[in-house]
């Protein structure tokens, strides 16, 4: 935010409402995760990575693209489900309300992609290169055995009923890679011929 010239006011003003609804998020999932009595858990090597890689990206657009149009993008359609499983109203009003902030995030960042993409499409290569290497993050997170199986287990609502959560993950997989997709379209970038994301959830541990 210190970087962007003062003219652009506006994106200024918008990051920093941005980043006060992250602060909330971590503030409330936190405190979520600290009531169920099990203490907080830690981020995967992949998942510190992919954070990483939008600080490294070479422009706010590349920034934009992995941390919008992918990042958020799969953390909305993670909120969706969650309001969908989650077994209480607390739960559900936690990820109803962070998904509407998600919500926003996400379509500034489609929009302004859109924009940037039809003032300077040689662009789209960048981009393209952002998300080819992005997607391929997410797929190390996807095929780890500590990030699948509690999700499974979670959604299938325990252990008991394992085999049903990993039906439901792999719908929530079709779910990120097909809205990851539309996405992608609306803002005017073609990634269906290259996306590495297989829309089938076994694709990914062969």
């Amino acid at each position: 935010m210190s970087r962007i010239n003062q003219d652009f006011f506006e994106v200024k003003l918008f990051l920093a409402t941005q980043a006060m609804d992250e602060a909330r998020h971590m503030d409330v999932f936190r405190k979520r995760a600290l009531a169920n009595g099990g203490g907080l858990g830690k981020a995967s090597a992949y998942s510190e990575l992919g954070l990483k890689k939008i600080f490294d990206a070479p422009s706010f657009s590349a920034q934009t693209a992995r941390l919008h149009l992918l990042g958020e993008g799969f953390v909305l359609t993670i909120f969706r489900q969650g309001e969908f499983i989650a077994p209480s109203r607390v739960d559900q009003e936690i990820f109803r309300r962070c998904m509407q902030d998600e919500s926003r995030h996400v379509g500034y960042g489609t929009m302004h992609l859109r924009t940037q993409l039809k003032s300077r499409p040689e662009l789209a290569d960048e981009i393209h290169t952002e998300l080819d290497d992005a997607e391929r993050i997410l797929l190390e997170i996807f095929s780890e055995p500590e990030s699948v199986e509690p999700m499974a287990v979670l959604m299938g609502g325990g252990l008991e009923h394992f085999d049903k959560g990993m039906d439901m993950q792999a719908q929530l997989w079709r779910r990120i890679v097909g809205e990851y997709l539309q996405r992608c379209d609306s803002a005017g970038l073609d990634r269906r011929p290259r996306c590495l994301l297989p829309t089938e959830f076994s694709k990914l541990f062969s």
